[in-house]
Formats: structure tokens, sequence, C-alpha cells
């Protein structure tokens, strides 16, 4: 095999390398996001990852079908930031609603994110079951959160610590289905 078959092997390999854990983030760091899923969905898994440098996080959203063929369109934007820079953040979507969007801005002074969160229902679906998820990162750890089953997310909470300059992130999962007569 000739020295050039070599280094272009060599090339597309690393190419595939780096490309296989590449992840197209829904923002930049240091920029505005705004994430919707599409219509009739909602938001099944969040990744996010911290970089030093920046001081920042980029987020990546998933989106599938509410369970129970629910087709959730009754949607509503918080009216502002449900939370304050460097502070904690303790957000739920009124009662039946689903997180189906999140959108924040990025403070430079304070290296931190406010964000609103976008909440939809379904008329004649309900939530019950409610419970709290363990945190699911630890400081400036990766975020990889999937939501299983017939459960749903309705709520966000994070705490923000100076030291590290970020934040760790618990959700709010709810069984959700249809109304019972």
């Amino acid at each position: 095999m000739s020295l050039t078959r070599v280094a272009v092997l060599t090339m597309l390999v690393v190419s595939a390398a780096v490309f296989a854990g590449a992840v197209d983030y829904d923002n930049d760091f240091a920029k505005q996001l705004k994430f919707e899923c599409p219509q009739d969905e909602v938001v099944t898994s969040v990744y996010s990852k911290f970089d030093g440098d920046a001081v920042d996080r980029r987020f990546k959203f998933g989106c599938g079908p509410a369970p129970g063929n629910a087709r959730p369109r009754q949607c509503v934007w918080t009216d502002g930031f449900v939370n304050k820079v460097e502070s904690a953040m303790a957000f739920m979507c009124p009662a039946n609603h689903l997180v189906a969007g999140v959108a924040s801005v990025y403070d430079s002074v304070s290296s931190d994110r406010r964000m609103k969160i976008k909440c939809c229902r379904q008329p004649g679906f309900r939530t019950n079951s409610c419970y709290f998820t363990e945190y699911l990162n630890n400081w400036t750890d990766p975020l990889d959160y999937t939501i299983a089953g017939n459960k749903v997310l309705t709520g966000w909470l994070s705490m923000h610590d100076n030291g590290h300059q970020d934040r760790r992130n618990r959700m709010v999962e709810c069984q959700y289905g249809p109304n019972k007569p």
C-alpha cells in the first residue's frame, strides 16, 4: 500500500472517530438558546456539557410523542425567566402540562443562564405520581437525562455554585394519561 493511501485512510479513521462523538448542540457557548419540540411532541431528553474555558453549558434536547397518544397542543411559554442568575431554579409547569421547549440567555457577568420554559397540555389528560429525580450531574460534569416509559417531564430544578460557576440539575417526572371517569 502506498504512503498516500495510508495517509488518506488514517485521516478517514481519525475523522470518523472525531465526528462519531460530535453532538449537534442547540446552542453555542455564551449564546441565546431557543428550542421547541415539533407540534404534538414533548421533551424526552436533555444532554448538556460544561466547558471550563467558556464557563458555560451547551444543550441538546430530544423530543418524542407524549404517552397515551396525547397531542399536547395547548402551549404557553413562561411570562419571564424562571430563575435569577447565581440563584436556585425551581420550576414546575402548570397542572397537567408537559415541558415542550426551553429558552435561555447567557449572562456574561455572572457566567450563568436564565431560563424560560414552554409547557403544553392535552385536554382530557392529566399528570399524576410526580416525583423529583436525584441530581443528574455533578459540578462541571455532563448532564445526560432521558425520561423512560410513560413518564413525562413537568419541571426542572437546579442549584448554582459560584465556585464551580455551574449548575447541578434535577427533573420532575410524572405519569401521564387520560382522565379516568
